[in-house]
Parts: C-alpha cells; sequence; structure tokens
C-alpha cells in the first residue's frame, strides 16, 4: 500500500469511528429505551461500523509470509 493510500484509510478510519461514536446514542435509545430509530439512521449507524472496522483490517500489520515473528541474535 503507497503512502497515499495509507493515509486516506487512515483519515476514512477515523472518520468512520467519530460519526459511531456520535450516533452511539442512537444505540442507547433503542437497547435501554424502547425506542425505535429510524433505517436510515441505523443504516448509516452499520456503515460506519464496516467502515471502521475495515479501515482497521487494511492497516493491521501483516507479517511477511513465512515469518515466524522471532529474531535471531
Amino acid at each position: 500500500m503507497s503512502l497515499g493510500q495509507h493515509r486516506l484509510v487512515l483519515v476514512v478510519g477515523a472518520l468512520a469511528w467519530l460519526l459511531v461514536g456520535m450516533h452511539y446514542p442512537i444505540v442507547h435509545q433503542f437497547t435501554h429505551h424502547g425506542r425505535t430509530p429510524q433505517l436510515g439512521l441505523v443504516a448509516l449507524f452499520a456503515l460506519f461500523a464496516v467502515l471502521g472496522i475495515g479501515a482497521l483490517v487494511l492497516l493491521w500489520p501483516r507479517r511477511a509470509h513465512g515469518d515466524s515473528g522471532t529474531t535471531s541474535r
């Protein structure tokens, strides 16, 4: 992944998690007060969560194939 792509994924992921946090009161209203949110808000919340998780997966460090993770001295 190039540096530009890495930065873009990082910004999109950070923005997605910010928006998940901003919309979390919708989940609280649904789970604790029994109020049913609008379908559009639920869809947006799910979209932001999927984008955030996808960004985490893309940015998670990967080991090279065959690398055991140990260093030799």
